[in-house]
């Protein structure tokens, strides 16, 4: 293991690299917008580095590696990362292998974790204790730097298994189409976080313009400040705002806390107007109805059938929230989702339309 923490290191370990690495990072996120970055961990064929993003201030060298299409990046699970990565260092690797993407392609289990998959197919029990440390502190302890280590070691081996089985089943098609997607981090749209608030489908077209308003705005402040969304204003206040035809001063010393009322009060009085002023905006679609549901379960059990038979796990081709999405979609234009163009359109296309066809849904 090599320790590196100064900018002309990363540059000289950045030329060792072959054209796959394992890759793992460690942050913290409990009182920022952004997580905060503690360690990278990554593995060569040979040895392993730990790179300290406290000390480290030219990144130059390793996002100009991420970003060469002929380099593979091996991670698991790799959403968090992939993040981490593009706050931190403004980049998107191009080329991504993740082998917990990859056992679903090839066996039941949709959302293995590391420490299971390593136990199941090389047959490693690893150890989990370092998990929620204090990845900020310096120096690391034995136990911290053990765990980092562990974290790496055998994500080559895992891809290398991996890419065999999806070649034998000849699946690495689909997996490759799949990271496509699953392997590009696309920052969330200030603009459209109004549609996650709990019940806005419930509120009439002007009040949901005015929460839009409110959560475009938290949201700026909370990207600013870096602080928690909630550290601003809450979503459920955020709700209930929306819904008057006027917001005071008393109100909010009624509902918010005397520190949220203070520094942001004003700001709220003052975007509740702008939002009352904007145009209405549709309403967003309820709860799906029961016959509707019963459609999300008719097609999630031909979903959960095929894949019986296929030996890959179900919610790669039918999650729940997906099949509901594909539902309302289909109402409007008679239309699958695009998730189910590629290589599950060719596995579930016709099945999918023949059930909408046979329910009345067309």
């Amino acid at each position: 293991m090599q320790w590196i923490e100064d900018s002309r290191g990363l540059e000289r370990v950045c030329a060792t690299f072959d054209d796959e690495i394992g890759l793992d990072t460690e942050f913290i996120r409990t009182d920022t917008f952004y997580p905060v970055p503690g360690l990278y961990q990554i593995a060569t064929a040979e040895t392993f580095f730990l790179l300290d993003p406290l000390t480290i201030d030219n990144w130059q060298p390793f996002i100009e590696y991420l970003a060469d299409p002929k380099h593979t990046l091996v991670m698991h699970a790799c959403q968090e990362d992939l993040e981490l990565l593009f706050h931190h260092l403004g980049t998107r690797p191009a080329n991504v292998f993740d082998t917990q993407v990859a056992q679903a392609f090839v066996s039941v289990d949709y959302s293995l974790s590391y420490a299971n998959l390593v136990a199941q197919r090389l047959g490693v029990v690893l150890e989990k204790q370092a998990t929620r440390s204090n990845w900020l502190q310096r120096p690391l302890t034995e136990r911290q730097l053990a765990y980092a280590v562990d974290d790496v070691r055998y994500l080559l081996a895992l891809a290398r298994q991996l890419n065999d089985d999806l070649r034998d089943t000849q699946r690495l098609a689909w997996f490759r189409q799949e990271m496509r997607q699953r392997g590009h981090y696309v920052e969330g749209d200030p603009a459209l976080y109004y549609k996650s608030v709990k019940k806005a489908w419930s509120l009439m077209p002007g009040e949901l313009a005015v929460l839009q308003h409110l959560c475009a705005w938290r949201e700026a402040v909370a990207r600013s400040e870096d602080v928690p969304r909630g550290r601003v204003i809450k979503d459920a206040h955020l709700f209930e705002f929306a819904k008057l035809p006027d917001l005071t001063a008393a109100t909010l010393q009624t509902m918010l806390p005397p520190s949220a009322t203070r520094r942001y009060g004003d700001a709220l009085l003052t975007h509740h107007r702008e939002g009352l002023l904007r145009p209405q905006m549709s309403r967003l679609d309820p709860p799906l109805s029961a016959v509707e549901n019963a459609r999300v379960k008719a097609l999630r059990s031909v979903a959960s059938s095929l894949a019986d038979d296929l030996g890959l796990a179900p919610e790669l081709l039918a999650r729940k929230r997906d099949v509901e999405a594909c539902v309302r979609h289909y109402a409007k234009t008679a239309e699958l989702t695009p998730l189910y163009d590629g290589w599950r359109g060719q596995l579930l296309g016709d099945q999918f339309k023949e059930q909408f066809t046979q329910n009345g849904a067309a």
